[in-house]
């Protein structure tokens, strides 16, 4: 057997044990971390723990805002269909909050820098769907629904905008 064969040989017995190890979930040792490379690992930890962390409160409450929205408008426009104006102005302010709390979700997955202001913005637009879902709450399922979300919503926003 000469030198290349010798060299094939290992490097296949090699690869094969490789191959086995990470198989059964066994890797290479770690190797020692030297003091360089312990300061790098600090300093990058150290900047995760500045950055601000995404408000999923308010991210989760604006996005389910949208989904009661979406059907509660769906509602209204079945109602104004039939020529029952009964439903108009719950109809426009749902309209109206519905781009709102969307934005509102982009924002505080952005951790906008802008997120505070526009919350307080927020809060107002969903209090005024809420109360004029409120009206309807006892005979439409849709608008309790909304304005339900609409209040929990509300209460996000007033907590990200304090």
């Amino acid at each position: 057997m000469n030198r290349r064969e010798a060299m094939m040989t290992v490097g296949g017995v090699v690869a094969a044990l490789s191959t086995t190890a990470l198989a059964q979930g066994k890797g290479p040792a770690p190797k020692a971390a030297d003091k360089a490379g312990d300061k790098a690992a600090d300093k990058a930890s150290d900047k995760a723990a500045d950055k601000p962390q995404v408000n999923t409160a308010l991210i989760d409450a604006a996005e389910h805002c949208l989904r009661t929205g979406k059907d509660c408008l769906d509602h209204c426009v079945r109602t104004l269909s039939t020529g029952d104006k009964s439903m108009a102005e719950c109809a426009a302010t749902v309209r109206a909050m519905l781009p709102v709390c969307a934005a509102l979700a982009d924002l505080a997955r952005l951790n906008s820098p802008h997120l505070k202001a526009y919350a307080a913005l927020c809060a107002k637009i969903c209090r005024d769907c809420e109360a004029s879902c409120k009206k309807h709450s006892n005979h439409h399922a849709e608008c309790k629904a909304c304005m339900e979300s609409c209040q929990k919503c509300a209460t996000e926003c007033e907590k990200a905008a304090a």
